[in-house]
């Protein structure tokens, strides 16, 4: 949709038996009266894709005094679209405003409509003006309510500067332009069923009004409103019962709908990471989009204690750390590749002990590597768990290195204990039965608890051992995994701490072994023997 009003304009069918007799200055007057233009001589950008609604939102802004500037964008979507400018300019001309072209590049492909308003909004001001309507207001409300929004989407746009012709009906905008014969784009995309904006606004609203016996748009406006007065005073109470929503054990101890809006307010105003910018991060309205409401709940767990952290979208994570909630990038960002330290091309395998060839193959981490990250994992768990130290439990007997080396890395004074699962036997591929082989010593209940895992490939062993262990009902359950096969995972599961990503190859030392051989190598290698 090359729409320069950050929404779809109307098309021609909208414009059916209009009364276009009026003046056109006493139909400008009347319009005026519903609409929230700043005071005359206030400098105004507005949005103006050549459609009915923008062109309206120019000519009005013009009447209101505004010192005007068009804007025109030209996605160059459609064949021709490049002319839709001169429309653009003819109108703001006769207005007596000043006029912009700007072009942006769209790429073909999936999630088209955001991805244009995307870049649309990379070329245009912040505080532009747009032509959305009250029957945009109706649409908005009801494609947030699909997608599962919470008051904030069903309260719909905010009417104001940004939005000055909210309280007009599309069929008023279609009036006006026909008035002042002004020459319109007709953009095909309008009727294209491929939108969702379109079916509602061709199908959903239709069969709305058959079935209520009446125009749904004012009841859905109306509704709009009335979610927005509650959601500021939600808001207002929010910021006063919790000022800093950074502050866990205070968000613990706040009733659970104000604590939802303080950490919503407050995740919102978090930085977000810089390549998220340019991937939809600013909504219709030019803002941040608000972290949804599994996301909040997830944080909420963080602040109680449920968990020491959780994920959030746009490569962000949420972590507890002295009884603070604090923003960092995600934990997938420290995953660290690594490469043979060793040229297999030449076949050297200078690092391999005499004893251990030829089945083992070249040093993928070597001794300097791991203890390097061992000690920032350390310092890591040191500072998420400083409020209450961690019961680690390693899975043996691959991760006895790991957590010898790893528990001395921690400034805590941290709990061990050990069990053991299987599902390799002595072959290197994993059979995918999980057999219990010793369990732990210790109870879990109300108890944070730190997995201490050796390696994860498909993830099928490690996500029987988390259903097993939440079912002793832990404070909190997280994984620490030394290495991470890189693409052999078959399940989704939630990684806290990683020291490094490696291909998906056999590998053994440090902990790791085949049939109990090769534990003792001070590096991770490569195997290349032929047992299985």
């Amino acid at each position: 949709m090359d729409d320069g009003g950050l929404g779809p304009d109307d098309s021609a069918e909208d414009a059916d038996d209009v009364d276009v007799d009026v003046p056109v200055e006493r139909l400008v007057a009347d319009l005026l009266t519903r609409c929230t233009f700043p005071p005359p001589g206030t400098p105004l950008a507005c949005a103006v894709s050549g459609g009915p609604d923008s062109i309206a939102l120019l000519v009005l802004a013009a009447a209101a005094g505004c010192d005007v500037t068009a804007i025109h964008v030209d996605h160059g979507l459609r064949p021709g679209s490049a002319h839709e400018a001169d429309v653009v300019a003819a109108a703001a001309a006769k207005v007596g405003a000043d006029f912009e072209a700007k072009t942006v590049d769209v790429e073909p492909g999936p999630n088209l409509e955001a991805r244009a308003r995307t870049a649309r909004f990379s070329v245009l001001p912040e505080d532009v003006a747009t032509g959305h309507t009250m029957d945009d207001q109706a649409e908005t409300v009801l494609i947030n309510l699909l997608r599962g929004a919470g008051a904030d989407g069903l309260a719909g746009m905010a009417p104001g500067f940004r939005h000055p012709i909210l309280g007009l009906r599309r069929c008023e905008t279609h009036r006006l332009c026909r008035a002042a014969g002004l020459d319109l784009v007709d953009d095909p995309t309008n009727t294209d069923p491929a939108f969702v904006r379109n079916r509602i606004r061709h199908e959903l609203l239709p069969l709305c009004a058959e079935v209520a016996g009446r125009d749904p748009v004012p009841l859905l406006a109306r509704q709009a409103g009335v979610l927005r007065d509650e959601v500021e005073l939600l808001d207002a109470l929010a910021a006063g019962t919790l000022p800093d929503p950074s502050d866990a054990r205070t968000v613990a101890r706040t009733p659970r709908p104000v604590a939802r809006r303080a950490l919503r307010t407050w995740l919102r105003s978090q930085p977000q990471p810089r390549s998220q910018g340019q991937s939809g991060t600013r909504s219709g309205s030019g803002t941040p989009h608000p972290p949804s409401l599994a996301e909040v709940d997830r944080v909420l767990d963080v602040a109680t204690g449920k968990t020491v952290g959780t994920e959030l979208s746009g490569g962000r994570q949420v972590r507890r750390t002295n009884g603070r909630l604090r923003v960092v990038p995600s934990a997938s960002g420290n995953l660290t590749p690594v490469t043979p330290v060793t040229d297999e091309s030449e076949g050297r395998s200078d690092h391999v002990p005499s004893w251990a060839e030829p089945d083992v193959g070249p040093l993928l981490v070597d001794e300097d590597q791991l203890a390097a990250r061992v000690a920032e994992l350390g310092a890591e768990i040191t500072q998420d768990y400083a409020d209450e130290p961690p019961l680690l439990i390693a899975v043996l007997k691959g991760a006895m290195l790991f957590l010898s080396d790893l528990c001395r890395a921690i400034e805590l004074p941290v709990d061990v204990d050990f069990m053991a699962v299987s599902s390799y036997g002595s072959a290197t591929k994993t059979s995918g039965v999980v057999r219990i082989v010793k369990d732990l010593d210790s109870e879990l209940e109300g108890r944070r608890v730190l997995v201490v895992e050796d390696i994860i490939d498909s993830g099928l062993t490690l996500n029987y051992l988390r259903r097993y262990l939440n079912a002793r009902a832990p404070k909190s359950l997280d994984i620490c995994a030394l290495l991470v096969k890189e693409g052999e995972q078959r399940v989704e599961i939630p990684l806290r701490y990683v020291g490094f990503t490696i291909p998906p190859d056999f590998v053994v030392g440090y902990g790791l072994d085949v049939a109990e051989r090769y534990r003792n190598l001070r590096g991770v290698h490569r195997y290349k023997g032929t047992d299985q």
